[in-house]
């Protein structure tokens, strides 16, 4: 985890690699100042399960959100909320708490499953926080087959966490602007 850890700090010292997003989304994202431990532990009180221990560490050392892929990990809420900025307990608690299409209890939103990065037009992975390694499965409300249980609809990314920040690290950054040097 600490080798993990280290080579996400190397690769977000440059804010233009810090998320995929950086080539295409202005003003570009930036990395949020670090979480608390009280911020994280009112997080995972109001989530009743604990955040996994690679993700606790990383909004600890490298930033509360705003670098990985897509547009980036949302963090925990601040002691001080930030306006216009989501959160992974406000995004977890809304779907838990939205009312299946339809009264289809087989749309209710999974528990422990958490969406931590968004990819735009309401595309979501999201880690199943409840169990260790801590898969991460990816939620496209685009590509929904209604008729099916929303467990069905949800499409493995990786087996882990680490392992999806893994395949981030290893990947190229998108092409920057030239306009943007």
């Amino acid at each position: 985890m600490d080798s993990l850890i280290s080579r996400i700090k190397t690769r977000v010292v440059d804010p233009r690699q810090a998320v995929d997003a950086a080539a295409w989304v202005h003003p570009m994202p930036t990395i949020r100042p670090l979480a608390t431990l009280a911020e994280i532990d009112a997080a995972e009180q109001a989530l009743g399960f604990a955040i996994p221990p690679l993700l606790r560490r990383l909004y600890l050392e490298v930033g509360n959100g705003g670098f990985g892929p897509g547009y980036g990990l949302d963090g925990v809420p601040t002691i001080h909320p930030t306006p216009l900025r989501s959160d992974i307990v406000i995004l977890y608690t809304e779907l838990r708490s939205a009312p299946p299409p339809d009264d289809n209890p087989s749309w209710q939103w999974p528990v422990g499953l958490v969406p931590l990065i968004a990819q735009g037009c309401n595309i979501w992975e999201c880690v199943d926080f409840l169990s260790p390694p801590y898969s991460v499965v990816m939620s496209d409300p685009n590509e929904f087959d209604w008729s099916g249980p929303l467990t069905d609809q949800l499409k493995p990314i990786a087996t882990s966490l680490a392992s999806r920040l893994e395949t981030w690290l290893n990947s190229q950054p998108p092409p920057r602007d030239p306009a943007d040097n």
